[in-house]
């Protein structure tokens, strides 16, 4: 595991003086090296929703090219179906 690889990201709940919610960021690289930063909920709750998306997306885009090789067709094939789905999911 090089120095800069991400370990982890750990995300915890907590609420300021005046009454107001905050969510405290910790990012982990190979090396030790430590992130930390606060991000209001509805910031954090956008960067779930967009890390579910790409979760997905990226089983889609394998299954894509299990397909494509199980059919025996070229990767290139696989590539340009795997970015068309990209432009389709984005708009």
């Amino acid at each position: 595991m090089a120095n800069d690889d991400l370990v982890e990201i750990h995300v915890a709940s907590g609420v300021n003086e005046a009454g107001a919610g905050f969510c405290t960021i910790t990012a982990r690289g190979g090396g030790g090296r430590i992130l930390i930063g606060q991000l209001d909920p509805e910031t954090v709750r956008t960067m779930a929703l967009d890390w579910l998306g790409a979760a997905e997306a990226a089983e889609q885009d394998a299954a894509v090219l299990r397909v494509v090789r199980k059919l025996g067709l070229p990767d290139d094939l696989a590539g340009a179906v795997i970015a068309e789905l990209r432009d389709t999911r984005a708009e």
